[in-house]
Order: C-alpha cells, then sequence, then structure tokens
C-alpha cells in the first residue's frame, strides 16, 4: 500500500479522495459509527484512501476475523485494482454501480458511509440491510436533495455537521429512529 498523507484540523483536498479530509472528519465518524464488533460499510471507498485513514487513526475499527469495516468499491476493469490505500482484508468489490456488497454483510452491517454517491437507487438498496442503524452521508450540497432522499424515507432523525468538509460540501448524520439517545427502539 501506499503511504498515508497527514492530515490536519482543517478540510483539505487529497488527488485520491473525492472528499476533503481532516483529523475532524475522521473523529466524527469513529465517534458517530457504531462501534467495533459491529460491521461498518464505507459505500463508494474508490482507492480507499478515507478509508484507510480512519482504520490508521483509529485500528480497533479494522477488526479480525471478521473484519468489521469494509471499504465497497467498484471493480475496476483495467489493471491495477482502484484500491490502492486499503488494506486487502477491509475491501470488497462489486460488479458495478448497481451492485451492492454481498447479503452476509449486508445483512450484518450496522453502520453505512457514503462517499459521493453517484445513484440515489444504490442508497436505498443498501438501506434494506435489516441492521443499519446509523449512516453518515458525505457529498456534494448540490446533491443533497436527490440523494439524500431514501435516507429521509428510511425514516432516520438527520443532523448536519458542519466544519467537518470544505464549503460546498456536507456531512449528513442519519440515526434510526430510537437511535439518537442510543437507545434502540
Amino acid at each position: 500500500m501506499i503511504s498515508l498523507p497527514t492530515l490536519t484540523p482543517h478540510p483539505t483536498r487529497h488527488p485520491q479522495s473525492c472528499a476533503s479530509l481532516s483529523l475532524p472528519l475522521l473523529a466524527l465518524l469513529n465517534t458517530t459509527l457504531p462501534p467495533p464488533p459491529a460491521l461498518t460499510l464505507s459505500i463508494g471507498s474508490g482507492p480507499g484512501l478515507l478509508e484507510a485513514l480512519l482504520l490508521h487513526h483509529h485500528p480497533a475499527r479494522a477488526g479480525t476475523d471478521p473484519a468489521t469495516f469494509y471499504g465497497v468499491e467498484v471493480a475496476a476493469a483495467e489493471s491495477p485494482p482502484v484500491n490502492r490505500f486499503l488494506p486487502e482484508p477491509n475491501a470488497l468489490v462489486v460488479p458495478g454501480t448497481w451492485a451492492v456488497a454481498g447479503e452476509e454483510v449486508l445483512g450484518e452491517a450496522e453502520g453505512l458511509v457514503f462517499v459521493y454517491p453517484r445513484q440515489a437507487g444504490l442508497v436505498g438498496r443498501y438501506l434494506r440491510g435489516g441492521r443499519v442503524r446509523v449512516v453518515v452521508w458525505i457529498g456534494p450540497r448540490c446533491d443533497l436533495e436527490e440523494m439524500t432522499g431514501p435516507l429521509r424515507a428510511w425514516g432516520g432523525v438527520e443532523e448536519e455537521v458542519r466544519g467537518f468538509v470544505e464549503e460546498g460540501e456536507a456531512v449528513l448524520v442519519f440515526r434510526r429512529r430510537g437511535e439518537v439517545d442510543g437507545v434502540e427502539g
């Protein structure tokens, strides 16, 4: 794997990530997503930079045998593979932009991270996993209405977190009703 960049408290663009990255964003993901051994999937991981940085700064999230955190990305038609940063045990590949992770993994996922998703329908298909409790959506503000529609329909309580990404981007946290106070309902 390639060495990871050093992050700062301020959101910064990196060539290998759609989203701007910062130490506070990693801390937010770590404290917001269900803790291990709960399984979390990061949909749209691409080269895996955000995910690798999260695991580097919060190694307990990686889990072992089985992993408790996976980056999910579409298979590359060309070589080398799209994933350049995320350790292989934490990387899953799906055959196309329409595909979701396997039922055995999806059925266990309690946390989801969407990084610049391209299709609202894909967001909806991932939410059908019965155990999902928390979803973090990271993407451009101009996509909010279209891309977060399935999350609102899912019935989650929405919170926008400001200051963790650059201007023009948004971070939204959705919690399944009853999870807001840490009590399942």
